[in-house]
């Protein structure tokens, strides 16, 4: 007799998208983990999703000081869009992966990847080649992102995965918050710099990469496993994995570029705004071609609360992503602070975002909703974005301080609930297809928005300092956003400061809009409630048979 509890645990419950849905029948049995193995596990994950987290954050207090190394004040969105990119693009088709080869291989290769990136950013010669080394570390973290869950879902039974997940995922909010301080840290260090930023990615690498490997010595069957290699290259769809990577760099290019090393109507910026819509047709005719071996099936955004929670992400994440590379630009060439403070005056950001995310998290599981969250949270981010515009040189520590965590509570509050919004809304084989859709544009707004703020930050700066008699402003753009004071008469010093202080305006302008801009996407949010688990447990409880605990199998799906 077969349990009503019992089920398969595919790479599928996770965010892993696989092509076609097989019968639970059909997936291969997972004997669960336990004991020092889940110890091992756990602490393995814990390591790699804390260095994953720092990698994401630490950079945004160093930008000063790599702009004043390689002179290279017009390449800070290239730093963060490069890696977050190449995350994006790669993810469904790293993701796949998991279902098709052996998922310890391709998690320690995602790994050793990752690594590879940051020592090339570690010892880059040129702003170049550290662009480049934090590319490959997006396509590392693509695989690394997309492994958790799918390992969790094969080694680790439901019950324990309520429990383990927090912990695992909780080490992203601990990343985040130290991530600028230690950043800010290391860069003011003469002797380590800003590149041992990267050189510490090594030893928490490779305590996850040992963990890893020697705890899955037998890791459970690929889903897929069997399928022959040209359908698996098929089903991987690396040509419309590379036709987005080619049209998202087009299109960061083109913001790049545009109006500041040339002007909009030159053939390069409108020549990388037509490949970008070029390569976005080819790769959408693609998808809807491919149909079950697309990255991204289209069929799912019929749904109007995808589609809305989609857009609605990507214009929440471009806000926050502003907020974390431009506060401490202002902390570092309008306050005169160094990248250690920096790092510690943006924490207010950053721990009210976590206090946010949990009684977010609280309250919709309470109260069964998340829609007035997502109503709630955009206008207090945009407050604390359009509160900006009163900050000056000589604000004080408490006003900026407020503003930030209003940015922080609002984000907070609302950037988790378009993930609850599409398992609610979505059949159950399209819930994976619908988070990677949510986390695809996610990073698509992390990618985008630190090129736009670069953009109007340089152009608007530019236009600042010609009003300033006796400065040469393609010099002061050079020397980086803390370096100028070398350059700059102290004579000068005030009007120069001011003109920092104005082009972050302009920033801060997008921080508002974009929020506005969500909440209006989330009025076409359907109006539904998360189900009542408390009553599904209590169902499952009777359908059993002698009054059995439905958690009470380490090994399910078996007679």
């Amino acid at each position: 007799m077969k349990e009503t509890v019992a089920e398969a645990t595919p790479p599928t419950e996770g965010i892993t998208e696989v092509s076609s849905a097989q019968d639970s029948s059909d997936q291969p049995e997972t004997r669960h983990m336990h004991g020092w193995a889940l110890a091992s596990l756990t602490l393995a994950f814990m390591s790699i999703c804390l260095v994953l987290a720092i990698d994401n954050t630490i950079l945004s207090t160093a930008i000063p000081q790599i702009t004043n190394d390689f002179h290279s004040l017009n390449d800070i969105g290239w730093y963060g869009s490069s890696y977050l990119i190449a995350q994006m693009a790669l993810l469904p088709t790293c993701g796949r992966l998991y279902a098709f080869y052996n998922i310890k291989w391709v998690y320690c290769i995602s790994l050793v990847v990752f690594e590879i990136g940051s020592i090339i950013a570690a010892v880059a010669p040129n702003s170049v080649a550290l662009i480049i080394g934090r590319a490959i570390s997006g396509l590392g973290a693509a695989g690394l992102v997309s492994g958790t869950t799918t390992i969790l879902s094969y080694c680790v039974s439901l019950k324990k995965q309520a429990m383990l997940s927090p912990i695992v995922l909780g080490m992203y909010n601990i990343g985040s918050a130290v991530g600028p301080l230690v950043g800010g840290s290391i860069a003011d260090n003469k002797k380590l710099t800003w590149r041992f930023i990267f050189w510490i990615n090594l030893p928490f690498g490779a305590v996850g990469l040992v963990l890893v490997w020697f705890t899955l010595r037998k890791p459970p069957p690929a889903v897929k496993g069997e399928l022959p290699w040209k359908q698996k290259l098929q089903q991987l769809d690396l040509l419309g994995a590379t036709i987005l990577l080619g049209a998202t760099s087009c299109l960061n290019l083109a913001l790049q570029w545009g109006g500041i090393s040339y002007s909009w109507s030159d053939s390069k910026v409108f020549g990388c705004l037509i490949g970008f819509g070029l390569l976005l047709v080819a790769f959408l005719y693609l998808q809807f071609r491919g149909k079950e071996n697309s990255n991204t099936p289209l069929h799912i955004f019929r749904s109007r609360t995808v589609s809305a929670s989609c857009g609605f992400m990507m214009l929440v994440q471009v806000a926050i992503v502003l907020h974390s590379y431009f506060w401490p630009i202002y902390f570092q060439s309008v306050k005169g602070t160094n990248a250690r403070d920096s790092g510690i005056n943006l924490l207010p950001l950053i721990v009210s975002n976590s206090l946010g995310t949990l009684c977010a998290g609280s309250v919709a599981s309470r109260f069964g909703h998340y829609v007035p969250l997502m109503w709630i949270g955009p206008l207090i981010m945009a407050a604390g974005g359009g509160l900006y515009q009163i900050v000056r040189p000589d604000s004080s520590r408490g006003q900026w301080i407020g503003f930030q965590i209003l940015s922080g509570v609002g984000y907070g509050s609302c950037s988790q609930m378009p993930i609850l919004a599409v398992q609610v809304v979505l059949n159950k084989p399209d819930i994976p297809s619908g988070l990677v859709m949510i986390m695809f544009f996610q990073m698509l707004g992390g990618a985008l928005a630190p090129s736009v703020g670069q953009n109007l930050f340089t152009d608007s700066l530019l236009q600042n300092l010609k009003t300033v008699e006796g400065i040469d402003g393609a010099a002061v753009v050079s020397a980086g956003a803390s370096g100028f004071r070398a350059i700059v008469p102290p004579d000068l010093m005030i009007a120069v400061v001011d003109a920092f202080n104005a082009a972050l305006k302009d920033v801060f302008w997008v921080a508002l809009a974009t929020p506005a801009l969500a909440w209006i996407a989330s009025l076409a949010m359907e109006w539904k409630q998360l189900p009542d688990t408390r009553k599904e447990k209590k169902n499952q409880v009777i359908a059993l048979p002698g009054g059995e605990d439905p958690e009470a199998g380490e090994v399910r799906g078996k007679p």
